[in-house]
């Protein structure tokens, strides 16, 4: 149970570290189409809350990839005839998105830390490459959510894991998210890694679509665990 819950965890903590603290958040961040020496200013004056920032980000990640370890083990139990491929797409989908999550806060971590020894054109060089590491790695959360969706749509149990609309909404996220290609050629429009669709569509649909789906996990393990006490009941009834 604390497995499903911790994606709630794991997600709030990110939006902290990485949002707040990191300033990756649209209202702190600064725009792939500032300067360099603009990038430098931005980390000269804001290394040390950024670096704490990214620490907490990369620790939060690492949460994140023990929650969709609980995913895949429910969706497991829902697949039939010993074919777990939804699951185990979900798990290394999960896991590279978790790991992307740690490595890419590491990067802007050491680059806040080392940002006064680089001249002005590496710092942008070494931001925009790392947010180019951190969403062009796209496919892995594309595998998350389709697997997640797809398991919605195609389980006609009684007591779904993932409910059908639910399922639906994680497809046409998975598809939504391949617009993350296109931040290398745009840097002031909705499509740039701050734009109105590659930031504020894209991040804030993962992170409340997965804290829902941390919800179901709950409440599907709830289920479970009234099920099997009325059984054990009527044994002993018996």
């Amino acid at each position: 149970m604390w497995l499903a819950g911790s994606g709630m965890f794991c997600i709030v903590g990110y939006v902290i570290g990485w949002g707040i603290l990191g300033m990756c958040a649209g209202p702190f961040m600064i725009s792939p189409a500032a300067t360099a020496q603009q990038h430098f200013d931005f980390y000269q004056e804001h290394s040390t809350r950024i670096m704490i920032g990214m620490t907490i980000a990369s620790f939060d990640a690492g949460v994140f990839m023990l929650f969709v370890s609980q995913i895949a083990n429910q969706m497991k139990r829902r697949e039939r005839n010993g074919h777990h491929v939804l699951s185990t797409v979900q798990l290394v989908g999960g896991l590279l998105t978790g790991w992307v999550g740690m490595m890419a806060a590491m990067m802007w971590c050491a680059l806040a830390e080392f940002s006064t020894q680089l001249d002005p054109d590496m710092v942008k060089f070494f931001h925009v490459m790392t947010w180019y590491v951190f969403d062009g790695t796209y496919w892995v959360t594309i595998a998350q959510f389709g697997s997640i969706g797809l398991m919605g749509i195609c389980d006609n149990g009684k007591d779904p894991l993932i409910p059908k609309s639910t399922g639906l909404i994680g497809v046409m996220l998975a598809c939504g998210y391949a617009t993350l290609a296109l931040i290398p050629f745009d840097h002031t429009f909705i499509f740039s890694y701050d734009g109105l669709w590659n930031w504020y569509f894209v991040w804030i649909t993962f992170f409340c679509y997965l804290m829902w789906v941390s919800r179901l996990c709950i409440k599907d393990l709830k289920r479970t665990q009234v099920s099997t006490q009325t059984a054990g009941a009527h044994a002993l009834a018996h």
